[in-house]
């Protein structure tokens, strides 16, 4: 048994775990990350010392047919809606925390480990959360519902009620909301609300995205300019 694994398997305590990743791998920054946040970053700590880098992790999410095997009610007709889009935005999640992951070798300042590692945090919730959903639903045939996904396919179809000069002024308070929430994040404005900001921006773009579409549609079937188009070509 390695040192890492006797490590793993007594509790993994954050004093041991710096002193493992200064000798099988250094990274300073890091290291300073995690006694300056240890509740935080302790998990970040283990994944890096347990070995799950970015090759591995990448194989995996790249793999759907794996991801279809190990959840194979995914190909089932009667599979809820939300658990499909759920399949996609679990490995993505998988390959943007590989990539955040590496990243973390390489930060050249504490403020920019910080903001990875921020991020790979984020990224693994998000993976977790849905793995979460997964199982409830393979074990018992029904949804667990607690991700946002399913608040966001419910608004989706109040969407499809909604006439297009109401579907403009909901895409211009999303392009604000986003803005503010980026600028929010960009500014580390109330680290402790990093997490849920960086979920609204994912949720408000997934939306505007569904909005943006539904108003070229419109536009397509109809020939009509709407507001927001007139006044890009203004500009």
């Amino acid at each position: 048994m390695t040192e890492i694994e006797q490590w793993l398997r007594s509790g993994a305590g954050v004093q041991e775990g710096l002193r493992l990743l200064s000798v099988y791998k250094p990274n300073p920054l890091f290291a300073r990350m995690v006694e300056r946040y240890p509740d935080k970053y302790a998990p970040l700590l283990v994944r890096t010392l347990a070995g799950v880098g970015m090759d591995s992790i990448t194989r995996t999410a790249a793999r759907s047919k794996s991801l279809r095997e190990e959840w194979p009610f995914l190909d089932d007709p009667d599979c809820p809606p939300e658990l499909k889009i759920l399949a996609a935005d679990k490995i993505t999640a998988l390959r943007n925390f590989a990539r955040e992951h590496d990243r973390l070798s390489s930060c050249d300042s504490l403020e920019a480990c910080l903001e990875t590692a921020r991020k790979c945090v984020f990224f693994y919730c998000q993976n977790r959360k849905i793995l979460s959903e997964f199982a409830y639903y393979k074990e018992h045939g029904s949804v667990l519902g607690k991700h946002p996904v399913f608040e966001e396919y419910a608004r989706r179809q109040e969407l499809v009620d909604m006439g297009i000069l109401d579907l403009e002024r909901r895409r211009s308070n999303l392009q604000d909301a986003i803005w503010r929430l980026a600028k929010q994040l960009r500014m580390g404005e109330r680290p402790d609300l990093a997490e849920r900001r960086q979920e609204l921006v994912e949720t408000k773009r997934r939306e505007l995205a569904v909005i943006t579409k539904m108003i070229a549609d419109y536009e397509r079937a109809y020939g009509r300019r709407t507001a927001g188009t007139r006044e890009s070509e203004k500009a």
